[in-house]
């Protein structure tokens, strides 16, 4: 078995929400379950083996009488205090502490179930059960005592620390992949609620110091259950986000994508009408255009043979005023036709323009819709990725953990042929030949220069030159990234050179 750490993650909470709550105590309807089940996290027919720990120590089963929030203001009103946030259109106060407390999956699994086998593929094995609480795979599993010790120390550590009154909520999960503890702490000093004064101090690096000391003292206490300290985000570098919340981060970035990309499509439609209607509006300026000068032409045949007869001479001076009438009504008929030209002619240049503005706007609304389904199929690849990832990871480490199991049972021979493989390194220490390849891809040369020195290495260091080249595929990258740890993580006489 690798080495197994201690998983501490406190999060500063403006208040507790029912639907919070309700999935901490599984108080959930069918529909909740259901939907529970579908997402594969939590197996229904391991529900039995929650349990909570209640003042006094003592183990029992989840109460879900009483939800998370009224327990909450119950506290606060036996200290006569008041929620800050009550009448606040958004809530700005911190006024609780979620604490989720776990470690390693091996140990975390060793200590709740035992040598019992668990079938993680609970959601697909349940699918055509009808009664997944009792007749689920796992249901006939039992909770192993130690499971409860365990929550136990973690009880009385966070009791001592911030009084057992005010460790509200005290819920052990044993139906996820990992079991670990939900746990919501009230911070009162003094007889006051203050996050700042119980977790935070007077400025960043008293927050600091006050966060390391708590996971040293968790760390204290987890050593008897074979858990060692977790590494500090200091070295790691690690931002606290885990896969899920990767997943839903993308899965979001996808629903804003989709969104605009409907509102492109309604973009679109709206030009692609208003583009109709343009060229409708042209054709007719068009045809009337047509008939406007066919009417302007007509007119002045008619006038230029009035003007052919009062110049020949053969009319009297009766027809002559005839003819000068004639004249002067088709004269102002032609005028009239000579405006009407040119307003339809001035409208058809506007409509024109129009028309080459609409396709211009239709040109940049089509190339913004193909970009958009672009970055729709790239964050979908990327959650795919993610998934890929998350199952990629649990496959190395049930080979390695396959694989450390059958070690013992080899004969010499067997065993020889492993010497210097990378399965071999990876089962004694697999933690750390990944931290520090990863460290590695980040570009982050001296601290895994520091973190391998730190965990017995002693190989080759890093040229100044280490990264990435342009042209290289991403795969074969990180795969540099894993021998080039594997050689610093090997144990040497000499130290590495800085």
């Amino acid at each position: 078995m690798s080495e197994q750490k201690q998983v501490l993650h406190i999060e500063p909470k403006k208040g507790f929400t029912v639907a919070q709550s309700n999935e901490h105590l599984r108080n959930w309807t069918e529909k909740g379950w259901l939907s529970a089940n579908d997402n594969g996290r939590i197996d229904r027919s391991r529900q039995h083996l929650n349990f909570e720990i209640v003042k006094g120590g003592i183990v029992q089963p989840i109460n879900k009488m009483m939800s998370i929030p009224k327990l909450l203001m119950e506290r606060l009103k036996e200290l006569g205090l008041k929620d800050p946030n009550d009448g606040l259109a958004e809530p700005r106060f911190r006024t609780t502490a979620d604490f989720i407390i776990s470690g390693s999956h091996d140990m975390l699994h060793k200590l709740a179930f035992g040598e019992q086998d668990v079938r993680f593929d609970f959601a697909d094995a349940n699918e055509n059960i009808e009664d997944v609480e009792h007749n689920g795979v796992n249901a006939h599993l039992k909770r192993m005592p130690e499971i409860e010790l365990w929550a136990k120390d973690m009880y009385n550590l966070l009791s001592g620390k911030f009084g057992e009154d005010n460790v509200i909520s005290f819920v052990v999960h044993c139906d996820e992949q990992t079991p670990h503890v939900h746990a919501e702490v009230l911070p009162i000093k003094d007889g006051k609620l203050s996050y700042k004064k119980v977790f935070c101090g007077a400025d960043k690096y008293e927050y600091r110091q006050r966060t390391l000391d708590l996971h040293d003292a968790f760390a204290e206490v987890n050593k008897k259950w074979g858990l060692n300290r977790g590494d500090s985000i200091t070295v790691t570098h690690r931002k606290h986000r885990s896969t899920e919340e990767y997943r839903r981060e993308l899965s979001n970035q996808c629903s804003t994508l989709e969104r605009e990309v409907d509102e492109k499509y309604a973009t679109l439609s709206k030009l692609n009408g208003q583009i109709r209607l343009a060229e409708t509006r042209i054709k007719g300026l068009q045809t009337m255009i047509s008939n406007l000068e066919s009417s302007r032409d007509a007119v002045e045949v008619e006038i230029d043979r009035i003007h052919l007869k009062l110049s020949s001479g053969d009319v009297d001076v009766e027809q002559q005023q005839q003819l000068a009438q004639k004249e002067e009504t088709l004269q102002k008929k032609l005028d009239s036709i000579l405006l009407k030209l040119e307003d339809k002619r001035s409208k058809l240049s506007e409509a024109d323009q129009k028309l080459v503005e609409l396709l211009e706007q239709l040109e940049q609304a089509q190339a913004r819709h193909e970009d958009l389904e672009t970055q729709i199929k790239d964050a979908n690849v990327n959650v795919s990725h993610i998934v890929m990832n998350k199952i990629g990871a649990e496959a190395l480490w049930s080979v390695l953990r396959d694989f450390t199991t059958a070690k013992p049972h080899m004969t010499p021979e067997e065993l020889e042929r492993f010497d210097g493989s990378f399965i071999n390194e990876m089962s004694k220490r697999g933690v750390h030949i990944i931290a520090c390849a990863s460290l590695l891809a980040m570009g982050m040369i001296d601290q895994a220069t520091n973190y391998a020195e730190n965990c017995g290495g002693g190989g080759t260091c890093c040229d100044n030159n280490w990264g990435k080249d342009p042209e290289e595929d991403e795969r074969n990258w990180l795969r540099r990234c894993l021998a080039k740890s594997r050689m610093m993580m090997k144990p040497s006489a000499r130290r590495m050179r800085r």
